[in-house]
């Protein structure tokens, strides 16, 4: 956005209020679910909408993030190391290895195990190199100092 020409400064307001409205939507409909199953532990009342314990309950979810917002100065270092080990696993690892298991009376299970193992190797290979950039990264980002 800051390649922009001041001439467009129209677009760059607006393409900057369009994320911020995404953000605050996708973290609203993103964190409900972590709420609701800390409210069903805490055995928050279901029957009404306001109750104390559920206004608490969802206090201290906003707040534990913005502590942690407010903590973590460069949190895009920590989200690429959790992206570079977990998407990779998720993605390549997990789904192939579930196939592996599911396939295994199937008459072309030698040519599908071969792409799996393919795939697995895959996702090892880029989770590796993924994990070391983005540690590599937050060692370049915190040695200035």
């Amino acid at each position: 956005l800051n390649n922009i020409n001041e001439n467009f400064q129209v677009i760059n307001v607006s393409v900057l209020l369009t994320v911020a409205i995404q953000a605050i939507m996708s973290a609203t409909i993103l964190g409900n679910p972590v709420v609701v199953m800390i409210e069903g532990a805490i055995k928050t009342p279901t029957n009404t909408l306001f109750s104390w314990k559920r206004i608490l309950v969802r206090f201290c979810s906003v707040l534990g993030v913005v502590i942690i917002c407010e903590a973590i100065p460069r949190f895009d270092l920590i989200m690429a190391l959790i992206g570079g080990t977990t998407i990779n696993t998720a993605v390549f690892i997990l789904p192939s290895l579930f196939h592996m298991k599911l396939a295994k009376n199937d008459k072309w299970h030698k040519m599908k195990i071969s792409f799996d193992c393919l795939a697995i190797i895959f996702g090892v290979v880029a989770g590796c190199v993924c994990t070391y950039a983005s540690i590599a990264h937050i060692v370049d980002e915190y040695s200035h100092c």
